[in-house]
C-alpha cells in the first residue's frame, strides 16, 4: 500500500537574501576584482591558473549533466574552480592545477554526496589534495623556529625589508602622524603592506583590503551567513592571541600578521558558507566556526602555513554529518518525536 514519508529537519526558515543564481554572479565579480587587480600587478600566471581550474571544473559539471542527460553551463562549477585556483601556488603548474579541480570537483559529486550536497567542501578538498601531491609547491614564508623566536609571523617577516614598500611607508607615516599619534599608538611598517599585497605564491592570501571590503558587500547582501565566518575569526584570533603565553609568560600573539598571512579572511568569506556541507541551525554552524578555528590554530599555529585552513576546514566537514545528525535529533526531542 503506498503511504507519504515524512522528513523531518530543524525548524523551517523564511530566506530572504539572495537567490543562488544571483549569488554566484556576485561572487563572480568580486573575485573579478582580485584578477584585475593581479593584472595590474603583472600577475598573469596566476589568472591563467585561476581560469584553467575554472575550466577544469565547468567541464567535470558539464559531463556529470552529460551523463544525467542535462548536460549545461553551470556558473556555480565555474566559481568554484576558480576558488579552487585561487588556493593553488603559481608554480604548480596550469595541468596540475586543471586536473586537482577537475579530480575533486568530480569526486564531491560522486563521493561525497553530489552536486550542491557534498558534506566535504570542494574547494579546500583540492587544496588538501594539491598539497599531498605537490608538497614542495606550498612553502612557509618562515619556519616556526624563526616565528617563536621573533614572537609572531610580522616580526619573522620584518627583517627581510619584503613588507617595506614605499606606499606602505607613506600611508603607515600618514597614519601614525595624522590619526594615531593622539591616541599614543604607533602602527609598524609592514601591516599595510600585508593587507595591501601579502607576499604570497597563494592568490587567495594576498589581497585582503579587497577581501574585506568584498565581504562588507556579501554580508550586507545577505549572500553568505555571518556566524561561521566571525565565530572562526574570533576563536582563532583568540587562540593566536593567547598562545605565546605557553612558552614566555606575559607575551601575547599577533592576531593581525596571524590573519593577514593565512588566507584567514578569503577562506571565512569566499569560501566556508558552502552549502553542502555546512550545518543548517545557528547552534550547529557557532559549532562548525568554532572547531574550523580550533583545528586552524593547531595546524596553522600563528599564521603563514599554506594549507593550514584548507586542512581545518576538511577535519571540520568530517564532523558535521555527526553535527547534522544531532541537530536532526535534538529538533525530535524538542517536538516529542522520540
Amino acid at each position: 500500500m503506498p503511504y507519504n514519508r515524512t522528513m523531518l529537519a530543524p525548524s523551517p526558515y523564511i530566506y530572504t537574501g539572495m537567490n543562488a543564481q544571483h549569488t554566484a554572479i556576485l561572487v563572480l565579480g568580486l573575485l573579478s576584482l582580485q584578477l584585475i587587480a593581479m593584472g595590474i600587478m603583472h600577475d598573469f600566471a596566476s589568472i591563467f591558473l585561476i581560469v584553467s581550474t575554472g575550466a577544469a571544473t565547468t567541464l567535470a559539471s558539464f559531463l556529470i549533466g552529460y551523463i544525467q542527460g542535462k548536460g549545461t553551463f553551470d556558473i556555480h562549477a565555474f566559481v568554484t574552480g576558480l576558488l579552487i585556483g585561487f588556493f593553488l601556488p603559481v608554480n604548480s603548474g596550469f595541468v596540475f592545477g586543471f586536473l586537482i579541480a577537475f579530480i575533486s570537483y568530480f569526486f564531491s559529486w560522486g563521493v561525497f554526496g553530489g552536486k550542491g550536497h557534498s558534506w566535504i567542501n570542494p574547494v579546500m578538498f583540492a587544496a588538501c589534495i594539491a598539497t599531498v601531491c605537490k608538497p614542495d609547491c606550498f612553502v612557509q614564508p618562515v619556519s616556526f623556529d624563526q616565528i617563536v623566536s621573533g614572537g609572531s609571523v610580522f616580526a619573522a617577516m620584518e627583517p627581510s625589508g619584503i613588507l617595506q614598500t614605499p606606499t606602505d611607508q607613506s600611508i603607515t607615516s600618514m597614519l601614525n602622524s595624522t590619526f594615531l599619534h593622539g591616541v599614543g599608538v604607533t602602527l609598524p611598517e609592514g601591516y599595510i603592506g600585508l593587507f595591501l599585497h601579502c607576499p604570497s605564491a597563494i592568490p587567495a592570501f594576498r589581497y585582503n583590503l579587497l577581501t574585506l571590503c568584498s565581504s562588507i558587500i556579501l554580508l550586507s547582501s545577505k549572500t553568505i551567513n555571518k556566524i561561521i565566518p566571525f565565530t572562526f575569526l574570533i576563536v582563532y584570533g583568540l587562540l593566536v592571541y593567547l598562545s605565546p603565553s605557553l612558552w614566555q609568560a606575559g607575551a601575547k600573539g599577533d592576531i593581525l600578521s596571524a590573519l593577514l598571512t593565512s588566507g584567514a579572511f578569503f577562506s571565512a568569506f569566499f569560501v566556508m558558507n558552502d552549502g553542502g556541507s555546512i550545518p543548517r541551525s545557528r547552534q550547529g554552524r557557532c559549532v562548525t566556526g568554532i572547531l574550523t578555528g580550533i583545528f586552524a590554530f593547531f595546524i596553522a599555529g600563528p599564521g603563514a602555513v599554506p594549507v593550514g585552513i584548507p586542512f581545518a576546514v576538511i577535519f571540520v566537514d568530517c564532523l558535521n554529518p555527526l553535527i547534522e545528525w544531532l541537530e536532526t535529533y535534538f529538533y525530535k526531542k524538542r517536538r516529542g518525536s522520540l
